[in-house]
């Protein structure tokens, strides 16, 4: 890469490969850590666009990695990737963006374009529906009856006997 134009031709990239990226940020001479570093993927046909970051040692050595493979080895599934990036143009632009606090230049440039070439033999990606929210049936709730009270000759029953036990605890 050169700092000042993308690479003439596009990476490549499968569905089992990764797109490693090492890079090297200093000001002036001397490396330094910025405080914002990322690449940024573009679809130039409808202008979407996502941000990796890079992480960056204090030396300013910086590191990305993309993986188009998922855990499940499933080769239709690009991890990284976002599917409308899958499912729209299949060359992306890159574009490296560096940016920090104080008197140092931001940096931001075209890097190079990215050809996504998915599995011809595997059904295409497919999006699922998002959930959205919004007015739901009328939920009718069944209640449970009133407790009864128990009939007045049971209750004047147990009164007396509580009335007929207290002389006995007192004089008792």
């Amino acid at each position: 890469l050169v700092a000042s134009k993308a690479l003439p031709e596009p990476i490549v990239l499968g569905a089992a490969d990764t797109l490693k990226l090492l890079l090297t940020t200093t000001e002036g001479k001397k490396a330094r850590r910025p405080h914002q570093a990322f690449l940024l993927l573009r679809d130039p046909k409808s202008n979407l666009d996502t941000s990796f970051p890079l992480i960056v040692k204090e030396s300013g050595k910086g590191k990305l990695e993309l993986y188009m493979l998922a855990k499940s080895r499933d080769p239709q599934s690009h991890k990284d990737l976002p599917i409308q990036f899958l499912t729209g143009s299949k060359i992306l632009s890159a574009s490296l963006v560096i940016a920090s606090f104080g008197a140092s230049t931001p940096y931001k440039s075209p890097a190079f374009d990215l050809k996504i070439e998915l599995d011809p033999s595997a059904p295409p990606p497919s999006v699922e529906k998002p959930l959205r929210y919004g007015r739901l049936p009328e939920i009718h709730h069944t209640f449970k009856a009133d407790p009864k009270s128990p009939p007045k000759i049971i209750s004047l029953i147990f009164t007396a006997a509580v009335l007929a036990a207290l002389p006995a605890l007192f004089f008792g």
